[in-house]
């Protein structure tokens, strides 16, 4: 991937944000805008179909592409990625790009064609059409093998689109051997098998090999199969097995004829052999890269309940639970031509997208943390078994370290890993993570990052501004009367800086009626004291009270936060409430408005307000303590 892209996939935390979290919703929606606008290679289905020179009905034959592409019955419909078919004459060619294009929801190009006369009069050529969007043929690496019969079978290599390894490739040979039962036939058969296998032998190191075509083996125990799957260079496997597959009991097998009567050139007799085939390369089968979806293997159409009949003699049930189609396409296939296609679905490799947080934040000195790394398959499938599963490693650098493993499936959810991160050391700390993936022909195989972010000391709470003070006793006097009273006291992050954990209050306990916590409670601590408030109430009975409260203080919340315990003893005294001496107007004070009424009481006035030495009497003595009291 392009350093661009890649520098597109770091998320930097937002200003004054010390915290993971709120992006871990955007980190998965940007894997999920990768996913929606990849433009790489989705899986692959591969058909071999003989097409017998087109003597058949050419609507039947254009039914049955159709059904390459729409058949479901092993859990997904998908256009053909490859269509190789056998007995294409040069006149055949234009009418059968004409069928595939009427008939399949896809753009196709043919492959590299080559026939002659001799080779059309000798039952025609082979010929492949490919997806333009999934695969484009390296148009160099084709070649015309003569493996008897007076035909060719084709070489073809087709690169996946979307992918640079020169693993993520499909060399398809297209093959129709020669026919027969002579002894001569077997062994031109035998010899065309070899000549096939010693060039596959040929091929880089790597080189997904299909075998795909009309073979025309009688039996499993004929040479030229067995020259197929022997041991060597370029062994084969046969997606079926490789045992017997005569009789009614393998009848699931059988290709040829899906017609029970000879005519226009068809051949008929009914579903009892088995010439065509998709042999596979070692590496088609070894769960690396592009393989062979187990289960996928089929005749199409095939439903194993026809042997040595025609494939639409009474009702087929090839589409479990659909027998009006079934039937339809088993009459398509008898029109068609005297073979069956072969349809088969392959993975394609994984692709691998990543992302990190650029800018961690902030953690916890001491703090067990990791990195978050984000990684997923990208890989553009039906379902997540039809590509391979990305396995990858996140490797941390610098302040990061270790080795993180990790792997993912494609059409999921990303993966997230984490790389630790050193945390013993104060201050600043930066990384880099590298993501790599040795999973076979994976596309974006290693992305490069940088993190960075603060290693802060843990906050340090206290009950005094000049020292580290946990116990502290704390007295109050609260006047009597209706609702609440509000105390305060100061709770501190001693010796605060810019390398230090805020502190939060969490919770203070211990306490009981007439006093409460206040809320909210202090939080973010920091140069400045955070004040815990009381809520005392002053309609309780006049007495002391007391509470031995216990204050839960904890860092901000930050990987590896710690906590620490205060204790606050609280005194708090309820006392009647007492007036004011002086204040003759009870508004608060003693003003201008109390001498007036004082002066205006002057003289004997027994009982009354103004009387504040209660001798009786309004005289300079009063007057004295009121302008004692003066505010």
């Amino acid at each position: 991937m392009a350093a661009a892209t890649q520098a597109s996939l770091l998320v930097p935390l937002p200003e004054g944000e010390r915290s993971e979290a709120p992006l871990i919703a955007l980190l998965a929606a940007i894997l999920a805008i990768a996913v929606s606008c990849g433009d790489a290679a989705a899986q692959l289905r591969v058909v071999s179909y003989n097409v017998a020179q087109l003597r058949g009905d050419a609507g039947a034959l254009q039914a049955v592409f159709a059904e390459m592409a729409f058949d479901e019955s092993r859990g997904f419909a998908l256009a053909p990625a490859a269509i190789a078919l056998q007995e294409v004459r040069a006149v055949d060619r234009p009418v059968i790009e004409a069928l595939v294009a009427a008939s399949i929801p896809a753009a196709y190009a043919t492959a590299t064609f080559t026939t002659s006369p001799g080779e059309d009069a000798s039952g025609g050529a082979q010929m492949l059409l490919y997806r333009v969007d999934r695969l484009q043929e390296i148009a160099s690496s084709h070649v015309d093998l003569p493996t008897g019969g007076g035909r060719n079978s084709d070489r073809w290599r087709l690169r996946l689109v979307g992918y640079d390894d020169p693993r993520a490739a499909l060399w398809i040979y297209g093959v129709h051997l020669k026919a027969g039962s002579t002894a001569s036939d077997v062994m031109q058969r035998l010899t065309g098998a070899q000549l096939l296998l010693a060039n596959a032998a040929a091929l880089p190191a790597g080189a997904h090999v299909i075998f795909a075509g009309d073979m025309n083996f009688s039996a499993n125990s004929e040479p030229g199969y067995q020259a197929f799957i022997a041991a060597g260079p370029a062994q084969a496997t046969d997606p079926l097995g490789s045992g017997p597959w005569g009789g009614p009991l393998e009848a699931l097998k059988h290709t040829q004829s899906p017609r029970d009567i000879q005519s226009d050139g068809l051949i008929g007799g009914g579903m009892d052999d088995r010439f065509d085939f998709q042999l596979l390369g070692a590496e088609v089968v070894d769960q690396e890269g592009i393989f062979l979806m187990p289960g996928t293997y089929r005749a199409l159409g095939n439903d194993g309940l026809h042997f040595n009949q025609a494939i639409n003699a009474g009702n087929n049930f090839y589409f479990p639970g659909d027998v009006a189609r079934s039937n339809a396409l088993a009459d398509a296939l008898f029109d068609a031509s005297d073979h069956i296609p072969v349809v088969a679905d392959y993975t394609v490799p994984a692709i691998m997208s990543a992302a990190i947080i650029e800018e961690f934040g902030a953690v916890i000195q001491g703090a067990t943390f990791g990195v978050p790394v984000f990684v997923a398959n990208i890989a553009d499938v039906l379902v997540p078994a039809a590509a391979d599963v990305l396995t990858f490693s996140a490797q941390g650098f610098g302040d990061l370290f270790g080795v993180v493993p990790g792997a993912v499936a494609a059409t999921g959810a990303p993966a997230t890993v984490h790389v630790p991160l050193d945390t013993s050391t104060v201050g600043f700390v930066q990384g880099l993570v590298q993501v790599t993936s040795p999973s076979e022909a994976v596309q974006n195989p290693s992305f490069l990052f940088a993190s960075s972010g603060m290693v802060l000391r843990p906050s340090l709470a206290s009950l005094d501004l000049r020292e580290v003070v946990t116990v502290r006793e704390f007295e109050f006097t609260v006047p009597a009367g209706t609702g609440t009273a509000t105390l305060e006291i100061p709770i501190h992050n001693f010796g605060f800086d810019a390398q230090q954990a805020l502190l939060d209050v969490d919770a203070a306990t211990g306490l009981a009626a007439p006093i409460a916590v206040g809320l909210p409670l202090p939080r973010e601590i920091g140069a400045e004291p955070g004040l815990l408030r009381f809520e005392v109430d002053r309609a309780a009975a006049p007495g002391v009270y007391g509470a031995a409260v216990t204050i839960t203080c904890s860092d901000e919340d930050l990987p590896g936060e710690t906590t620490t315990l205060l204790g606050a003893l609280l005194t708090v005294a309820i006392v009647e409430e007492m007036g004011i001496l002086g204040d003759l107007d009870g508004n608060g004070i003693v003003d201008g408005a109390d001498l007036g009424l004082l002066l205006s009481a002057w003289g004997p006035c027994t009982g009354c307000a103004a009387d504040l030495n209660d001798d009786g009497v309004v005289n300079g003595s009063d007057l004295g303590i009121l302008l004692g009291a003066w505010q």
